[in-house]
């Protein structure tokens, strides 16, 4: 015999255990008529009846009897097979797709912290610029900096970023003329498009043209960070990724610049992966994380 639809014996389910077509509709958000057809077509499948009908409430036939168990039995191998799909089958290891520019000015300096406080997860983290795929199963969750569109993904704000102007200990001095300095200096410029509004912006305050100014183009953040500290001229680079640096005194920022950034840090995976306690605790590490960030920082500024 041909196994009869799969709807039918759903709605066959709801109205056995309920006792009644009108509950299952319901329950069901249909119609008590839709329900009504579904069995009476599975009883016309089946060639019996399933339900003898009362006034108000219906009761199963001997053959209603026999078949419910076996359709519940069914329908709860189904759900545990779909379940098995968003299960985590690596719960004690951690695998991050991250910027290379935040694993180096930012993760790598922290991520102690949070294997200390669960040493039984083991991080892996893997530099790339590119968005992972997720399809390998060999990568739990992304840290990305956009807009948080990702498509098949579900994306979570971590915290937003400012652009600063950065440079060594003494090649800025706050107390004079800042135009003069700055056309005295190389120019460091990260390629990207929150970098490039931030130097038009910097520049336009200052009523110059940047394209004027000897420069030197890096596409990559990191890179751009190594070249300032190594003193070869100034840089407008995103803040959390120099938090270590500024609390260090290797580098400096301008007080009088801050440039909001148009991209954010986001978390992204599948939604499912978003269900995992490794990853839940995770983002709430990381929240933590940028709230003391930002609450060192602003205290740092407010003392100079």
């Amino acid at each position: 015999m041909k196994l009869p639809p799969l709807k039918s014996l759903w709605y066959f389910k709801h109205a056995a255990k309920l006792g009644s077509f009108k509950l299952a509709a319901e329950q069901l958000f249909v119609s008590q008529a839709a329900v009504s057809q579904q069995i009476r077509l599975l009883e016309q499948q089946l060639g019996c009846a399933l339900f003898t009908r009362h006034t108000r409430y219906v009761e199963l036939t001997r053959q209603g009897e026999q078949l419910l168990p076996h359709v519940l039995k069914g329908f709860d191998h189904l759900h545990t097979g779909v379940q098995s799909l968003s299960q985590d089958s690596h719960p004690n290891t951690l695998n991050l797709s991250v910027l290379p520019s935040f694993a180096s000015g930012w993760l790598l300096g922290r991520i102690s912290d949070f294997q200390h406080q669960y040493p039984n997860i083991k991080v892996r983290i893997e530099p790339s610029d590119q968005l992972a795929d997720f399809s390998t199963g060999q990568v739990d969750l992304g840290i990305r900096f956009g807009l948080g569109n990702y498509p098949d993904l579900q994306s979570e704000l971590l915290t937003d970023d400012s652009l600063f102007l950065a440079y060594k200990p003494g090649l800025i001095d706050v107390t004079k003329t800042l135009k003069p300095q700055v056309m005295a200096q190389k120019l460091i410029k990260d390629i990207c498009p929150d970098a490039e509004r931030g130097w038009l912006t910097f520049a336009e305050k200052l009523g110059m043209n940047a394209d004027a100014l000897p420069s030197l183009e890096i596409d990559n953040a990191a890179l751009v960070i190594q070249a300032t500290l190594a003193g070869q001229g100034i840089a407008i680079v995103r803040r959390r990724l120099i938090e270590t640096q500024l609390q260090l005194g290797q580098l400096e920022i301008y007080p009088d610049f801050e440039y909001p950034c148009q991209f954010k840090y986001y978390l992204a995976g599948p939604a499912e992966h978003f269900t995992w306690h490794k990853v839940q605790v995770f983002k709430d590490w990381l929240m933590r994380q940028f709230e003391l960030d930002d609450e060192q920082f602003y205290k740092h500024q407010q003392s100079l």
